[in-house]
C-alpha cells in the first residue's frame, strides 16, 4: 500500500468529573474531542475508536465518539497510550500518543493523527516471531516465519520485494528520532537486508493468496535439526532465509531462497527477527535501481547517531514502504516506537518470548471464500496476539473489530 500524510488539526479537551470509585482507586470522566485532517468535509464525527492503555496495568479501555466527535471514558489517574482510528472508504485515520499523563489538574491527552490512502496490496497477515521452548526449556527460534498475502483483486509480483527489521530490536528505544521525538522518515535496517529475486514478473502472487517466508523450511517438529516442541510445520515454505556466507546456516532443499543484498554482522548465521518484537517492514527500492546499485553507494547508509561504532546501516526511506508492523514486547513501559505513524499508528504483542504463539491481522471480510484482512495501519486495531500459529491457512470467519 502506498502511503501519505495528510496535514491535520486535532482538537482534544478533557473535563474533570470524579465519577465514582473501582476497587478502591478513583476513576475520572476524561472526554477527548477529536476533529478530521484539514481539507477533509465530514458531517459526522461519530464512531470514531479512542484506546487508552494504562502502561503500567496494561489495561485498555475504549470507547467510541458521538456525533461531535466527543468520547468519554472513566479511567485511574497515570500514564497512558492514547490511540484513535476510524476508517473510510478511501481513508483510514490513524493516531498514536505514548506516555501521557492523567492527573487531577490534566485530562487533556493529545493524538496526533494521519491520513492513509486505502489501495490494497501485500500485507503482513501472520509473524511468528517470538519463537518456542525446547523439551529442556532452552529458547529456540529457528521457526520463526512471516506470512505474506496479496490482499487485493489483481496479481502482485514478488520480484525486488525487500524485507529486513528496524534498528533497534526488542525493547531498547530508538534514537533514530526527530526533534520531537517521533521517528525519522528514513529507516535504519539491521542485520540481514532481503530481496525476492526474478526479472519483474517471474513470481507472481495471485489475489487473496499469499506466501510463507521461514527462517528455516523444515518441519520443525519432526526433523533432527529442529524442536519438536515447536508449533509449526515450515516443510511447505515458499520463501526462507539462507544465510550462505556464515557457512553455518542449512540451506532446506527444494526451498528457493530469497537474496542477501546486505548486513550489518557476519557473525549471524540466521536472520532472527527478535523474539522480543521488531519493528518489520516490506518495502520496494526506487524505481529503475537494481539492489547492487543501491547497497554501492555510501550515500544510502548512515551510522547510529550519538554511537561511536562504525556499524552501517541501510536507510529505507518511508515512502519506499509497502507494509510494516510495530511488534514490541509484553511490558508496556518499553514498547517503544519505531516506526511512523504513516505506517503503523499503534503495536502489538505476544505475551512473552518463547512462548510458541504468533500475531495474525484481523479478516475484516470474506467475499466468496476469499478473505480480506484488515488494514488500517494501525496494529492495536489489525492484529491479534497471542495465537497459535496458522501458516498456510486462512480463518474461515470475520474477527470481531
Amino acid at each position: 500500500m502506498r502511503k501519505f500524510k495528510v496535514l491535520l488539526a486535532i482538537i482534544l479537551t478533557g473535563v474533570i468529573f470524579t465519577s465514582c470509585q473501582k476497587d478502591g482507586a478513583k476513576l475520572f470522566d476524561v472526554s477527548v474531542k477529536i476533529s478530521y485532517p484539514a481539507g477533509y468535509t465530514a458531517t459526522d464525527l461519530s464512531n470514531i475508536k479512542v484506546t487508552l492503555m494504562n502502561n503500567i496495568t496494561s489495561r485498555e479501555d475504549s470507547a467510541r465518539t458521538d456525533a461531535s466527535g466527543v468520547a468519554h471514558l472513566l479511567l485511574e489517574l497515570g500514564t497512558y497510550t492514547v490511540s484513535a482510528s476510524i476508517q473510510t472508504v478511501e481513508f483510514a485515520f490513524n493516531g498514536n500518543s505514548e506516555n501521557l499523563s492523567i492527573n487531577a489538574t490534566n485530562l487533556s491527552l493529545e493524538v496526533s493523527l494521519v491520513a492513509v490512502a486505502l489501495k490494497g496490496g501485500l500485507v503482513f497477515k501472520e509473524i511468528y516471531y517470538s519463537g518456542s521452548r525446547t523439551p529442556a526449556l532452552a529458547g529456540y527460534y529457528s521457526d520463526q516465519f512471516h506470512e505474506i498475502y496479496n490482499n487485493s483483486d489483481q496479481i502482485i509480483y514478488l520480484d525486488g520485494l525487500c524485507i529486513g527489521t528496524l534498528e533497534p530490536l526488542g525493547t531498547t528505544a530508538s534514537v533514530w528520532i526527530k526533534t520531537d521525538g517521533s521517528p525519522r522518515d528514513s529507516l535504519p535496517i539491521t542485520f540481514h537486508t532481503w530481496i525476492w529475486p526474478g526479472t519483474g514478473t517471474t513470481y507472481p502472487l495471485a489475489p487473496r493468496t499469499s506466501i510463507v517466508l521461514a527462517q528455516d523450511g523444515i518441519n520443525h517438529t519432526s526433523d533432527p535439526a529442529g524442536n519438536p516442541s515447536s508449533p509449526v510445520n515450515l516443510a511447505g515454505a515458499q520463501w526462507e532465509t539462507y544465510v550462505s556466507t556464515s557457512g553455518k546456516d542449512t540451506d532446506s532443499p527444494g526451498v528457493p531462497n530469497l537474496i542477501c543484498i546486505y548486513t550489518t554482522t557476519t557473525a549471524m548465521f540466521d536472520w532472527l527477527s527478535g523474539v522480543g518484537g521488531a519493528g518489520i517492514v516490506l518495502f520496494r527500492l526506487p524505481t529503475g535501481i537494481d539492489y547492487q546499485t543501491f547497497v554501492n553507494n555510501p550515500a544510502n547508509f548512515k551510522k547510529k547517531p550519538g554511537s561511536a561504532a562504525a556499524t552501517q546501516y541501510l536507510m529505507v526511506d518511508k515512502s519506499w514502504v509497502i507494509d510494516g508492523v510495530e511488534e514490541v514486547g509484553a511490558d508496556p513501559a518499553k514498547q517503544f516506537k519505531r516506526l511512523p505513524t504513516t505506517i503503523d499508528a499503534g503495536k502489538v504483542s505476544c505475551s512473552s518470548s518463547y512462548n510458541s504463539k504468533s500475531i495474525r491481522r484481523k479478516v475484516d471480510k470474506i467475499i466468496n471464500g476469499k478473505v480480506v484482512y484488515k488494514d488500517t495501519n494501525n496494529s492495536t486495531d489489525d492484529f491479534l496476539g497471542d495465537l497459535t500459529p496458522t501458516p498456510f491457512v486462512n480463518p474461515t470467519r470475520v474477527d470481531k473489530k
